[in-house]
């Protein structure tokens, strides 16, 4: 696993991702954009035979910041509307903004790609230790909902919150 240093950036932009953080919205994207292209910056690839697949729509807007960095290609995949075809470049980095079980990437995963997020729950890291590149490793895991804020394990929904939605 490769998880952003700690500095003083990267610490100002986890604050205004975390489900708190009381930050919604364009301020909030940016910040997962910014991630993205700092954890981007340590991916030692050819972006001539890379693939960002965002996963939608939460992976959406730190997958743009890794892609803007990289200069790869890219694409989007929505496990709630699609089936997952593989892009057929080498590398391949699946994207989403926060791993909490791991389920649903583990679903298209394969050996040979590697994943990114902006969180990953702690329980979740031995899935992909290896493949993983995250901005931080978190021992909370919550339901996402329709809430401002997070009471006991339910909390405001990241993607509702990436969308300026609650």
């Amino acid at each position: 696993m490769f998880k952003l240093p700690d500095t003083k950036r990267t610490t100002e932009l986890i604050m205004k991702t975390k489900s708190d953080s009381g930050i919604s919205g364009p301020e909030l994207a940016k910040a997962h954009m910014d991630l993205g292209m700092l954890l981007a910056e340590h991916m030692d690839i050819d972006a001539d035979d890379t693939t960002v697949v965002a996963v939608m729509r939460g992976g959406l807007f730190f997958a743009e910041g890794m892609y803007f960095q990289l200069g790869c290609k890219f694409m989007t995949y929505d496990p709630k509307k699609e089936v997952f075809k593989r892009p057929k470049t080498k590398n391949v980095i699946i994207v989403d903004s926060v791993i909490n079980s791991g389920k649903t990437i583990r679903k298209i995963a394969d050996d040979n790609m590697l994943i990114a997020c902006c969180v990953i729950n702690e329980k979740a890291v031995p899935h992909f230790d290896r493949q993983l590149y995250t901005a931080r490793v978190s021992e909370n895991s919550y339901v996402g909902a329709e809430v401002r804020e997070q009471k006991g394990a339910v909390g405001p929904d990241t993607t509702m919150r990436l969308f300026n939605q609650l």
